[in-house]
């Protein structure tokens, strides 16, 4: 007999701030640790990092952290979490281990502080290891990170799975092979939930594989260009880092990472022979001005990438200066959010002297889960549930409607928001949903934000995306709404050709909310707070579809049997 229970810190209905704590008879795993930077900084507010007061209350019972894809969004908000529970083991890769350190090691000198000092359980694949409850058993799942990890976590009524973004690949690079046809072994087939990220979901419908590989497209750009290439990488996309190294020493072109970063992960993958780079002809930066042929590599997390380069465009690097017969490369796919940052980057390279520029182009798919890869590893593994993760809401449903191709249940894949718990007694799903309360947690140039900054967030928000004013008459007997009213105050035009736009709109909210307070009549669960906050995702949603904005929403709910009136 097993008590478990699955619920979202952060990474639901969102891109980034992943964080999620798996529960198995009172023991606590907290999976991810991330952070979102907000692609428009105002107010002071530089990231937003999931909500660490239930963490706080519950860290008695909390046995570790499990990072299997050390990307930047998996643990950039360790440092606020270490500030609750100080030595909590980290359970990650050799790779993962020189990613974390180098990165708070280079960070601690420039605010100033002592490096923070982090308690790392380096794992093997393969490797079960007894931590509280559970055996936890790591597997190797190929992704843009090389040695990226799966989790399985034992439990008395079947296993819990755990993988980031993967795709099914016969790459025989021992940087980027997989374990998956391993997990059946290790759990004999008696897979209980499978949590999985919900990656291109929807958006691409075969497999992912080959369409994802970047030499050849890499070694025709350098081919066709004789003097140096400046490529753009995002530092946690190491499949395409290693693709360019991979394309340069095919056409003996000497290499430089200009990254103060990654070039240790770089070093540790040339000493344990991971990449084709020991045969890379390498200059420093000390050199770059001076080479006529060079590649090089420029890196570092979304954030931190464009103003880099903005810099090096606007000649205002130290050490890089673009020259006219440069061929520049952003090597990357595009990451929303950042689409403006793309658009003012190539505006400021066509400023430039320089003749050829290149987008990595659509055809060529991110390291990332497809539709046929989902199917294929749920026909593998045949969980009784699935909760996909890592993603916005229409990316799970997109998720549930591939993996229901298979046959596979439609309501066991189970579709959450984050602070929504679901808890599993027996093996059985329990019907009665339960819901953790969490506030995003804001932080500026002093540290986490108070809730006064909240609401100044909040306020440009407003003066940004406008304000949505909903007035709602809800009929408790009948289980009906009366009388929806609505006001979109500085949000769009209210032209002829928005007008059937916004009624769309404003019928969908209508429907899903009516649904909505219904359920809730129905369980006995009518939490106004909650409610509060599932009416503004609705709205958000709808709104952000249509019109790519997210208006602050404002809701008053009216009662008219016994005229409870709650306003915000």
């Amino acid at each position: 007999m097993a008590k478990i229970e699955f619920f979202a810190l952060g990474g639901l209905d969102e891109h980034g701030k992943d964080c999620y704590a798996l529960t198995v008879n009172g023991d606590i795993y907290i999976i991810n640790c991330g952070i979102i930077t907000p692609s428009s900084v105002s107010l002071g507010v530089k990231k937003i990092i999931p909500d660490f007061m239930w963490i706080n209350q519950n860290k008695r019972a909390i046995k570790g952290i499990f990072i299997g894809t050390p990307s930047y969004d998996h643990f950039g908000s360790l440092e606020f979490f270490y500030q609750f529970i100080p030595n909590i083991p980290v359970y990650t890769s050799g790779i993962g281990a020189v990613i974390l350190n180098t990165y708070f090691q280079k960070r601690a000198p420039r605010h100033n502080q002592i490096p923070m000092k982090l308690n790392i359980r380096i794992v093997e694949s393969l490797k079960p290891e007894r931590v509280g409850a559970c055996q936890i058993t790591p597997f190797k799942i190929s992704n843009s990170m090389p040695h990226s990890l799966g989790f399985v976590f034992d439990t008395p009524e079947g296993a819990v799975i755990y993988l980031d973004d993967f795709i099914i690949s016969s790459n025989k690079n021992m940087s980027f092979e997989d374990d998956l046809f391993e997990i059946n072994k290790i759990t004999h087939g008696k897979n209980l939930m499978l949590i999985v990220g919900s990656g291109l979901a929807g958006r691409s419908k075969g497999f992912t594989n080959p369409n994802h590989r970047v030499a050849a497209y890499f070694e025709s750009i350098i081919l066709d260009s004789p003097g140096r290439i400046l490529a753009a990488c995002y530092d946690h996309d190491v499949y395409k880092v290693l693709g360019l190294v991979q394309a340069a020493v095919s056409k003996n072109r000497p290499i430089n990472i200009y990254s103060t970063t990654f070039i240790e992960l770089f070093k540790y993958l040339n000493e344990k022979g991971y990449s084709s780079s020991k045969r890379a002809i390498t200059i420093g930066d000390e050199a770059l001005d001076q080479s006529e042929n060079a590649v090089i590599i420029i890196t570092g997390t979304p954030q931190r990438l464009f103003p880099k380069l903005e810099k090096i465009v606007n000649d205002d690097d130290p050490k890089l200066h673009m020259k006219d017969t440069d061929t520049f490369i952003f090597a990357e796919n595009t990451i929303p959010g950042y689409e403006t940052f793309e658009a003012n980057l190539f505006d400021g390279v066509a400023r430039t002297n320089i003749k050829h520029s290149y987008k990595l182009p659509r055809t060529i798919l991110p390291v990332s889960a497809s539709n046929e890869d989902h199917k294929f590893l749920v026909e593998i593994l045949k969980p009784k549930y699935i909760v996909p993760v890592s993603g916005l809401y229409m990316d799970f449903v997109e998720y549930q409607k591939a993996v229901t191709q298979t046959g596979f249940i439609k309501t066991n894949v189970l579709i959450l928001e984050n602070g929504q718990c679901i808890s599993l007694n027996s093996g059985v799903i329990e019907p009665k949903t339960k819901f953790v309360n969490l506030e995003q947690q804001y932080i500026g140039t002093q540290g986490v934000l108070d809730v006064g900054a909240s609401s100044m967030f909040e306020r440009d928000q407003m003066k940004d995306n406008g304000v949505v004013l909903l007035s709602i008459l809800f009929n408790k007997e009948e289980k009906v709404i009366k009388k929806f009213n609505y006001d979109a105050v500085g949000v769009i035009n209210i032209t002829e050709e928005n007008k059937p736009l916004l009624n769309v709109i404003i019928e969908e909210c209508n429907k899903q909310i009516s649904s909505l307070m219904a359920t809730s009549i129905e369980k006995n669960a009518l939490d106004m707070k909650e409610i509060k906050i599932a009416i503004r995702k609705i709205v958000d949603k709808q709104f952000e579809k249509k019109f790519n904005k997210k208006p602050l929403v404002l809701t008053t709910i009216i009662f008219n049997k016994n005229q409870n009136r709650v306003q915000q």
